[in-house]
């Protein structure tokens, strides 16, 4: 069964800039002593555990704030956190600017930002915060951490074998890792699982980027839950210039054909024949994004059960079956991030996987819910 990605920022970032790279990804990384303001660690306090790593980024976007550049979108976000050697997903940016900012006020308002998603594992948060001729800005940058990751270089040699070493923070019946290199489809490579460590060994093929990522099967399902960057024979890049996901441009009669379109578009650029979108997977994936919309979680079993028990529920029997679901911002920014994930492409480029259901549920604050559930062998 796929598993899945939230791509939620609550506020948006920009898509450019110079980026310093980490030499590795770990987690978790230390605070100093000493390293943060009275302000920030008052921040911090109701945030959540700090993290060095995150308090560097949260750090690059209050630079980016103050030079006047736009908020980051949620794969910018991700990216700085992958240059930051921050290995964990679907970050959380919140930010609070003004004059004389009451402290009160922004303690309610972090309070409520918290709410806004169910946590898993824990919290850990990097805060930045400065003052500037009268006016504050304070940056929080949130991920929920339910795993660990031992130090991974971002840079190796093609053929270099690379040791992933991975402990999870909350209980997980399986584990997965999934490569994704910089042409083909992604691939599971060979990994134990056992009291609560993954271990793998990986080796880039050949020059360019890759993406490493655990997944793991946790009480919501399956879900990614690291992710590491790793450059073979060439140089990380430079700047966050992102690249548009194939598709991403399409638009249909609503939100749900749109989604459906973009699909069918990314599939014709990786030279993939399309889905036949079908009625009955529609209205399984209609309900499940409205559960996860209600729970405000993103899962694929939200107290409705997994795919495979909403397809038995609706006497629907399949070959094999898929389901990718996210919490975006935007149709675009959830599409983007389904493709920048390995296991999501898997699913989205598996040429079996023939019939397709779609859904998104709109949210009260201008996000978006969205379900993408595919079959082979439906019957």
């Amino acid at each position: 069964m796929g598993a899945f990605v939230l791509a939620a920022v609550l506020v948006g970032l920009p898509a450019h800039g110079a980026v310093t790279w980490a030499s590795g990804t770990e987690s978790p990384r230390a605070l100093a002593a000493g390293d943060l303001s009275a302000r920030e660690a008052e921040v911090l306090a109701r945030c959540g555990t700090g993290d060095a790593a995150l308090r560097d980024v949260a750090k690059q976007v209050l630079e980016r704030k103050r030079a006047g550049l736009a908020t980051p979108d949620a794969d910018a976000l991700a990216a700085l956190l992958r240059a930051a050697g921050e290995p964990h997903v679907w970050p959380r940016a919140w930010i609070a600017s003004g004059r004389a900012l009451d402290h009160d006020g922004v303690a309610r308002k972090i309070d409520a930002w918290k709410m806004q998603t169910r946590d898993l594992g824990e919290r850990r948060c990097g805060v930045a915060a400065s003052t500037r001729d009268g006016n504050e800005i304070i940056v929080a940058i949130a991920v929920d951490a339910l795993a660990d990751l031992a130090p991974l270089p971002v840079r190796a040699r093609t053929g270099q074998w690379l040791t992933l070493d991975a402990r999870m923070l909350v209980p997980a019946t399986a584990a997965q890792v999934i490569v994704m290199g910089p042409s083909g489809a992604p691939r599971s490579v060979p990994a134990s699982f056992a009291n609560g460590r993954i271990r793998a060994r990986v080796a880039p093929e050949s020059p360019g980027a890759y993406t490493v990522q655990v997944v793991a099967d946790v009480a919501t399902g399956p879900r990614p839950v690291l992710e590491a960057a790793v450059f073979s024979e060439i140089a990380p890049p430079a700047s966050l210039e992102l690249r548009a996901a194939p598709g991403e441009d399409a638009s249909g009669a609503d939100a749900a054909d749109t989604l459906f379109r973009m699909l069918v578009a990314m599939r014709r650029a990786e030279q993939i024949g399309p889905p036949v979108r079908d009625a009955r997977l529609d209205a399984i994936a209609r309900a499940h994004a409205r559960k996860m919309a209600a729970a405000r979680t993103v899962g694929h079993d939200v107290g409705d059960g997994d795919p495979t028990q909403r397809l038995r529920d609706a006497n629907l029997v399949t070959r094999d079956a898929g389901e990718n679901v996210a919490h975006a911002a935007s149709l675009v920014l959830a599409h983007r991030a389904l493709y920048a994930s390995p296991s999501h492409r898997a699913n989205l480029l598996r040429a079996d996987f023939d019939r397709v259901g779609v859904a998104t549920v709109d949210d009260p604050d201008g996000s978006v819910w969205i379900v993408e559930l595919f079959a082979s062998g439906l019957r």
